[in-house]
């Protein structure tokens, strides 16, 4: 498979999206060093940062027991981390750049495709948890309820 191919108009279209389904679909296929590859671009590192801008409208709350900050270190070897905080309370999630907002209540690490996967629910956390692709420091059930408190469907759901 080419580059072209690959990273065809429409598959980065799809990645570009921020519908579920359609970065879902854009995912289908793709071999995981492939993607990592991208993410690993200036290009992909604007997708990841566009997800981060999607969460506050993602956001669900019910956070009753905040502020919390939950920090999000997504790596793209051999390019920089992308790394922020979300500070969420009870009605709202706010992005921030990391530092700004005291320590976390929770930092989840994780490698840059297993972002795209979580962030889209082509993934769920815990499985990447046990496949060592997740890592978890902190207020551990939090971490748990990152999906929930963002909307994310089941695997293969509609969203």
């Amino acid at each position: 498979m080419t580059a072209e191919t690959t990273f065809s108009p429409e598959r980065v279209a799809g990645l570009r999206s921020g519908a579920l389904s359609e970065v879902r679909a854009a995912l289908a296929g793709l071999p995981r060093e492939d993607l990592a590859a991208w993410l690993a671009t200036p290009e992909g590192e604007a997708v990841l940062r566009s997800a981060f801008d999607r969460m506050p409208e993602r956001y669900t709350g019910g956070l009753t027991d905040g502020p919390r900050t939950a920090r999000w270190e997504v790596e793209r070897s051999p390019a920089d981390t992308v790394a922020y905080d979300l500070v969420l309370t009870e009605d709202t999630c706010d992005v921030r750049e990391t530092g700004i907002s005291g320590d976390p209540a929770v930092t989840l690490a994780l490698d840059a495709v297993s972002f795209v996967e979580m962030a889209s629910a082509a993934a769920q956390g815990m499985d990447l948890l046990l496949k060592g692709r997740l890592h978890i420091q902190g207020d551990v059930h939090l971490a748990m309820r990152m999906e929930s408190l963002f909307g994310l469907a089941e695997p293969g759901e509609s969203g």
